[in-house]
């Protein structure tokens, strides 16, 4: 046989051998994934569900917040209806609710129905539906292009959300709606234009029963999604076509609703703003509640719980947004993952709440948070030393306006000035640290 046939079959023979155990790189990923997934998963889930019991104890069994009040009341009416054999359609189901609003109460209503307990039970399922969240963060990640570091980084940050984990203990509607949103922004990534069409009318239709202004975030996201190809006709016309036979019948009564909310007592939800609605449109100066309440240098006899429980949330929701201009640049850039449709969904969300709530929208910022967080821990381009140095010079400045403001932390002109002042010179040194660190790792010109 010639040598150089025997040399090419001895090379297919070698390519063909693998060692016993040895697997494909891809299956190897596969599995990684998969065990990433189910830590994610769990981590998110017993947290979740500890923090439901532990809530639930404290409050002897209670829905003391008032939403969580009327849904525990309004889906124990359900039930009896259920029990009862009797059919409810929608009208009745918004006359047992009292409001056409009636989506989230019906939720925990087939929760109780189906595990035959009470409201604790329908808190600790929702909590664990609320906790699959943090898987649909893990895989928008990966299909965006992240490596497995990040994406777990991303599933664990929205699994363990301080502010999701207690409006979630409590039996409100904001970790089922975060959960939802980030599946519905999976599918948007993952699956044709016109199948994620499809997915986003339903999420789409199931908002408008929950949460309307939630709806305005899908809708954006897929719109940014879209592109004048002929590919993309499809789902354009199941767009069109749903949204004339399902949501616009839905959406004019809503609409028709708006001058019968009240944000409060005697402010009625509307988008003229006013000083009561703290409307930033109206007035300006509520930004800074906005970006920094409620305000945890304000901790004292004066607050009380559950707004003590946010104060962790908002000092990381102060933390991000150092980091969301820089973060929120790069994933503009990205038209194929997850970065532009989510930067469009969360600001048409924004805008909306801005223009009703005014500042005063803690709940509803909740998902802002966790869509901020995601693409912080997704498009940051900088490294992690870089990013805590500009996070503590800006939660440095942060805290010497709070030091200034807060009558418990410095009581007397005379501490306020110490403070400052010890809090400047520390400032110093972290700026003085963080410049010669950059510039001991900054490559230098060697020149012959």
């Amino acid at each position: 046989m010639h040598p150089e046939k025997r040399s090419e079959e001895a090379g297919s023979l070698t390519l063909l051998r693998r060692p016993d155990g040895a697997r494909p790189r891809t299956s190897e990923k596969r599995i990684a994934s998969a065990a990433d997934t189910l830590v994610v998963f769990a981590v998110a889930a017993l947290l979740h569900v500890c923090v439901v019991l532990l809530v639930h104890s404290q409050t002897y069994g209670h829905a003391l917040f008032p939403d969580a009040w009327g849904y525990e009341l309004a889906s124990d009416r359900i039930v009896m209806a259920w029990r009862g054999d009797s059919p409810l359609e929608t009208r009745s189901l918004s006359s047992l609710v009292g409001s056409a609003m009636w989506g989230y109460p019906a939720i925990i209503a087939v929760c109780r129905f189906v595990t035959d307990g009470g409201w604790l039970a329908a808190k600790t399922v929702l909590a664990l539906l609320a906790a699959t969240g943090a898987v649909a963060a893990y895989k928008l990640a990966l299909v965006s292009g992240r490596g497995l570091k990040r994406a777990t980084a991303a599933g664990l940050l929205v699994g363990t959300s301080p502010s999701l984990l207690l409006w979630d203990a409590w039996g409100l509607k904001d970790g089922l709606l975060t959960s939802l949103v980030l599946w519905s922004l999976l599918f948007q990534v993952r699956a044709r234009f016109s199948l994620a069409c499809v997915a986003t009318v339903l999420s789409i239709c199931t908002c408008l029963y929950i949460r309307p202004a939630t709806a305005l975030l899908l809708a954006a996201a897929l719109l940014a999604r879209a592109r004048f190809r002929r590919e993309y006709l499809l789902g354009s016309l199941i767009i069109a076509g749903a949204t004339a036979v399902f949501i616009l019948p839905r959406l004019l009564p809503l609409i028709g609703l708006l001058d019968v909310l009240e944000i409060k007592e005697g402010t009625p939800l509307d988008f003229t703003g006013g000083y009561g609605s703290q409307n930033l449109l109206s007035n300006p100066q509520y930004l800074v509640t906005l970006l920094l309440g409620p305000f945890p240098w304000m901790y004292g006899p004066g607050t009380a719980s559950p707004e003590r429980w946010l104060y962790l949330g908002t000092v990381i929701w102060i933390a991000s947004l150092a980091l969301a201009p820089t973060a929120l640049r790069k994933a503009w850039a990205d038209t194929t993952g997850v970065g532009r449709a989510a930067v469009v969904g969360a600001s048409a969300y924004a805008a909306m709440y801005i223009a009703t709530f005014g500042s005063s929208f803690y709940r509803q910022r909740s998902l802002l948070e966790c869509m901020l967080l995601l693409l912080v821990v997704l498009y940051l381009p900088l490294s992690p030393a870089r990013a805590m140095m500009r996070v503590h010079v800006w939660l440095g400045l942060i805290a010497a306006v709070a030091v200034v403001h807060s009558p418990h932390l410095t009581p007397t002109p005379w501490s306020k000035w110490l403070a400052v002042g010890a809090m400047g010179l520390a400032l110093t040194v972290v700026l003085v640290y963080g410049f010669r660190q950059g510039a001991a790792h900054r490559p230098r010109d060697h020149r012959t």
